[in-house]
């Protein structure tokens, strides 16, 4: 037989109410139709404008977080300064140590999407609805059939300082920025290669198996929505030509 309740035991138990109960159904509904209204917009994608160390990591956070991410690089390949630098502090690891795992989870991320030697042009809307406006510049290489195998740098005739190299060493009209880049690909000088001067040399295309050079390309203009937009895009090396002190530009053996 059932204990039967003793005097008062039910005093702290709330009536119901059946308002209570409807507000709650509205808040479910509405939370349903603004996640059903999300899953067709933009509102979660993320553009990072800077592929250096700093724009990579934000990437992956932002990616692995579950974000779409597009970052936007004006350089041919990710990975900024530091790709370029030796031993970094504190620890004295070189930066290819730390920086290549992270381009190759970058690269494999289903959640980024890489665009390289990419530049924005203009910004337009508002927090949560921006449209970005990008300018695609011509590698004069089809991505997607480029394999890396640079036969078409071994017969390029032309060779021109190398900029990654801070013009230390010589590369070829055509090339991959450096040797780890992500995507590695070839890209193609236009200052600097015969036929895009005055149609004097187009040998990269009969020596490339894949028929991935197109010394047609052109500029593209992508449009893309996303809802935030995060900058970092790096810095510039300071020129002490400008200062002139000590002599430096002048006399070879003065070095910064």
């Amino acid at each position: 037989m059932a204990k039967p309740a003793e005097p008062g035991e039910y005093k702290n138990i709330k009536p119901y109410k059946g308002g209570e109960l409807e507000k709650e159904l509205v808040d479910k509904e509405r939370i349903e139709q603004l996640c059903k209204s999300f899953a067709n917009s933009h509102f979660g994608d993320v553009m990072v404008v800077g592929g250096g160390i700093s724009g990579i990591q934000a990437a992956l956070d932002l990616a692995t977080a579950g974000f779409k991410v597009y970052l936007v690089e004006k350089s041919p390949t990710i990975g900024g300064k530091m790709a370029q630098l030796d031993k970094t502090f504190p620890t004295n690891d070189c930066s290819m140590c730390i920086e290549s795992p992270k381009f190759i989870e970058c690269d494999r991320h289903p959640n980024i999407e890489i665009l390289t030697y990419t530049e924005v042009d203009r910004v337009e809307g508002e927090a949560g609805d921006f449209t970005v406006t990008l300018i695609k510049k011509p590698r004069y290489v089809i991505e997607n059939k480029c394999t890396g195998c640079t036969v078409c740098v071994e017969y390029c005739p032309v060779m021109v300082p190398d900029p990654f190299n801070q013009d230390l060493s010589s590369n070829k009209a055509i090339h991959i920025y450096f040797s780890q880049a992500v995507p590695l690909v070839t890209y193609i000088d236009p200052d600097t290669c015969l036929y895009l001067q005055d149609e004097k040399c187009n040998i990269c295309v009969g020596v490339c198996k894949n028929n991935a050079i197109d010394l047609h390309q052109k500029e593209e203009k992508v449009e893309v929505e996303v809802g935030a937009i995060i900058l970092s895009p790096g810095y510039e090396i300071f020129d002490p030509k400008l200062r002139g002190d000590y002599g430096y530009g002048t006399m070879e053996n003065v070095i910064t």
